[in-house]
C-alpha cells in the first residue's frame, strides 16, 4: 500500500552538528532586512506574507521572546533552507539547522562579512563621533 501524494515525508535525526544557536540566525536575519532600501521591506513582507511590523521589530531587535517559526520564514523568504529543531539537551533551545555542511559554510562565512563589516563601521562611527568630541 503506497501513501498519498500529499503525506508527508517520515522524519528523520536531525545532525546538530550542521546547526547553529537561534541568536547567530537571528542575527543573519536582522543584517539581511537591514540591507533593504527605504521602502522595500514592506513590499517583501506583503510578497512572503510576513507580518511587516513584527519584521520591522525582528529587524531592528525589539522582539520581546523568541520567534523561531517567524525566523525560519524568514530566512527561507531569503532563500536561506533551514529548519527549526530544538536540541534533546537543552529543550528550551531552537537551533538553526541546515540541509548539509556547504549550505553552513556559507551562512557562516556572510554572517562572518557582515559582523566584521558591522565591526569596522561601529569603529569609524566611534572615530568621528571622538573627533567630533575632541575637535568640536
Amino acid at each position: 500500500m503506497t501513501p498519498p501524494d500529499n503525506s508527508p515525508a517520515p522524519l528523520g535525526l536531525p545532525n546538530l552538528a550542521l546547526s547553529i544557536p537561534y541568536a547567530e540566525g537571528l542575527r543573519y536575519a536582522q543584517y539581511r532586512l537591514k540591507m533593504f532600501g527605504r521602502g522595500d521591506l514592506k513590499p517583501f513582507c506583503v510578497l512572503h506574507e510576513l507580518p511587516y511590523t513584527t519584521i520591522v521589530n525582528l529587524k531592528n531587535g525589539n522582539l520581546k521572546t523568541e520567534e523561531p517559526r517567524l525566523l525560519q520564514r524568514v530566512l527561507r523568504s531569503l532563500n536561506v533552507a533551514t529548519e527549526i529543531v530544538r536540541n534533546p539537551l537543552e529543550a528550551k533551545k531552537q537551533r538553526v539547522l541546515f540541509p548539509s555542511q556547504e549550505a553552513m559554510a556559507t551562512f557562516l562565512d556572510q554572517l562572518k562579512s557582515f559582523d566584521s563589516s558591522s565591526a569596522s563601521l561601529d569603529g569609524e562611527q566611534h572615530i568621528v563621533a571622538r573627533t567630533h568630541i575632541i575637535t568640536g
